[in-house]
This record gives structure tokens, sequence and C-alpha cells, in this order.
């Protein structure tokens, strides 16, 4: 299973524009993408939930929300987590799961519960979370988008400078996909023969 992680410096910097762009870009991983966040977008009601859920599986792609951008891009899956305080719930996201054998979060705070094979810092704004700064400890590449301020952050972390959080440069995809097979030899290799 590969797992790769995307985080963002503050709110509204393009993380699933990214968490997207990644998707798009390794189609044959056929990625379960996970949404982690600790607002409610819909009342339990709407979502025909019961009020207890906290996991939810989105059933179609369009522009509506986060979870059907993702699918929209090509994930297999998709998934809205919403987490109660700083709990993540990973007994349920793990049972969630079941057998899926590559995922994407969007989360800062998920590298304290999971060891990426990818960890990716998007940076922008002036904005900086305290989780952005623990997730920075155990980022693989940070990504800035257009004039993002990049002094700040750690000199010895691969950068990326992309135009816009959606769309990797040849680059970043180069770099992702040696990563993962750095990482992961089998899962790559296997699932571009298939």
């Amino acid at each position: 299973m590969a797992v790769v992680v995307v985080g963002g410096s503050g709110k509204d910097v393009g993380k699933t524009g990214l968490v997207c762009a990644v998707i798009s870009a390794l189609r044959e991983m056929e990625w379960t993408a996970v949404k982690i966040t600790g607002h409610d977008y819909a009342t339990a009601a709407e979502a025909g939930e019961s009020a207890g859920a906290v996991i939810r599986e989105e059933e179609r792609a369009g522009e509506e929300t986060d979870t059907a951008r993702y699918l929209l891009a090509g994930a297999r899956r998709a998934l809205l987590v919403t987490r109660v305080a700083d709990e993540v719930p990973m007994a349920e996201i793990r049972h969630a799961l079941g057998s899926d054998r590559n995922v994407v979060y969007e989360s800062n705070r998920i590298v304290e519960f999971v060891e990426p094979d990818v960890c990716l810092a998007l940076a922008g704004g002036v904005e900086r979370k305290a989780s952005f700064v623990r997730l920075m400890r155990v980022a693989n590449a940070v990504v800035m988008v257009g004039e993002s301020e990049g002094k700040s952050l750690p000199e010895d972390v691969v950068r990326f400078e992309l135009d816009a959080p959606d769309r990797l440069s040849t680059e970043m995809v180069t770099w992702l996909r040696q990563q993962l097979i750095q990482n992961r030899p089998g899962d790559l290799q296997e699932q571009s023969a298939d």
C-alpha cells in the first residue's frame, strides 16, 4: 500500500487541487482519497447519516464538494472524515479503507498517526497553522504556488514551484513516481503492468 499525505500551511491554499493533481497524474494507482476535516459540511440529517457517523463516502463525481472533485480527478473512492477536536478516528478510517491499496490523505494531522511514503507540504499565504509546523518535520517536499513565501521553510527539503496547485510539473510527477517506487517498489510496477 502506498500512502501520500498532502497538507497545507493554512486554509484555502489549494490542498484539494494538489490532491486532485496527484490522483490525476498517477491514475494507475487507483487511489482512495481521504479528506480529514474538523468542519461539518452538512448536518447528519442532510447527509442521510446517523448522528454518530464520522465518515461519509462520496457517491458522485463533480465540482460540488472536495470529495466529489477527488472522484472527478480519477480516485477510485473518496471519503470525508469529520474529526472531533484533535482526535483523528484512525480505527474507523482503517475499517472504512478495508483492503484499499493506495491512499492519499488531505490533512496535516494525519502524520501523527500514519507514516507516509510521500508527504507534500503546500505553502501559501501568510498563515502558518501549528499543525503545518508538525507536518514540515516529515515533509518530503514543499510545494509553493505563485508568489508563496518560502524563506521561513526548511532549506533541506525538496521544493517545487507551481503556477497552480492543480497543475503538476513533469519534474514533480517524475519525482513522485520515483519516491513511490523507492518506498513501495511493487505497487507502481505491478499496477503499470495491469
